[in-house]
């Protein structure tokens, strides 16, 4: 059982002294259900984020929105959710913009139970050099993201995959002297950190409608709705 699995990890962590559960790189709701019931019978605060690396979606075909809904639903209660690894820093601020406009439309959800956003993108795309795997992303476009992922809504900001210190002490700099803007919207996501995917894209003017996930595959084509939720204008 998933959740019993999840439980026997957390208490362990939580026995060694863990002051927080960290879920992440998560792709479906049945995963992200059991982990999230699993780290909350150990009594820690639980972060849990996912990977939309499939055309705005999970590979399992979940959307930040989607994400937003169970988090805010679920009896466990994260105190911080968002988005992790991935395809590229664009692709995690763009997930982060959908997820704070879908907080900002939904009038039913009460500020106390929506959860901190959480932005951890790659430092840039993984390339084959010599004989290893580096990764392409450099301190001063890190240092752009984190100043997009504060404007976005993200309160916690880090880095995942290629992140080195050097990196990260870019990030701070860029924090420490950043006065927030404005939601930035696909363009000037584009702009700053390169072009976002045609479904991230839709997400963030409301359309939900274009499939990803490893079940419909990358192929950008529009499908109906299926009845998801729209950002309101």
């Amino acid at each position: 059982d998933a959740t019993a699995a999840f439980a026997e990890q957390a208490q362990a962590l939580a026995d060694g002294g863990a002051d927080i559960l960290w879920l992440e790189t998560l792709s479906s709701r049945e995963e992200l259900d059991a982990a999230l019931q699993g780290a909350a019978s150990a009594g820690l605060p639980v972060v849990c984020t996912l990977s939309f690396d499939t055309n705005g979606r999970t590979m399992m075909g979940f959307t930040p929105g989607d994400l937003l809904q169970l988090a805010h639903q679920h009896p466990a209660s994260p105190q911080a959710c968002g988005s992790n690894c991935g395809v590229g820093a664009a692709e995690v601020v763009a997930s982060i913009v959908i997820i704070s406009q879908l907080a900002e439309a939904d009038d039913s959800a009460p500020a106390d139970r929506l959860p901190l956003l959480v932005a951890k993108a790659n430092c840039g795309i993984p390339e084959y050099v010599d004989g290893r795997i580096v990764y392409n992303g450099t301190p001063a476009l890190m240092a752009d993201y984190a100043r997009l992922a504060r404007d976005a809504g993200a309160r916690i900001i880090g880095g995942c995959c290629g992140t080195t210190a050097e990196h990260i002490r870019a990030m701070r700099t860029a924090l420490d002297q950043h006065q927030a803007g404005p939601r930035p919207d696909a363009e000037a996501i584009a702009a700053c950190l390169g072009e976002i995917s045609t479904g991230a894209r839709a997400q963030l003017h409301g359309d939900f409608s274009i499939a990803g996930g490893s079940a419909s595959g990358r192929d950008g084509k529009t499908r109906p709705a299926r009845g998801r939720r729209r950002a309101r204008a």
